[in-house]
């Protein structure tokens, strides 16, 4: 699939510049970046956490306690990939909800995560 070029970039990488190429092709008009970007995609290619995002998407806010149900996961094996998603910015943790044990720990889905889960649901299904 060929992109036009805007005027103001280069239609093609220096020798050795593809990583600024597109940089500048895809990022330059963003707040993101293609470092940032890899990191998210890297935190997504493991499926535990692809799983926790899936579900954080489905239920949009969920306790720790239940993400370890699900993934089967001890505590140690689950903060792994939680720390995973909470460096590459596609979960965070949430405020307890009105009504529910103060002491557990909630987490959410970022909107980098749901606009990750979307396009996946857009393209797949």
């Amino acid at each position: 699939m060929a992109v036009e070029t805007p005027p103001d970039r280069p239609s093609e990488p220096e020798r050795g510049g593809l990583e600024e190429y597109v940089e500048t092709q895809l990022f330059a008009e963003t707040i993101d970046s293609l470092e940032a970007h890899i990191a998210r995609k890297k935190a997504l290619a493991d499926p535990v956490r692809y799983g926790l995002c899936y579900l954080l998407y489905e239920r949009e806010r969920l306790p720790r306690k239940q993400l370890a149900t699900a993934t089967g996961l001890n505590d140690n094996g689950l903060q792994h990939h939680l720390r995973a998603l909470l460096d590459a910015n596609l979960v965070a943790e949430a405020p307890t909800p009105d009504g529910a044990d103060g002491r557990l720990t909630y987490y959410r889905i970022t909107t980098l995560g749901i606009q990750e889960i979307e396009s996946d649901v857009q393209n797949i299904g």
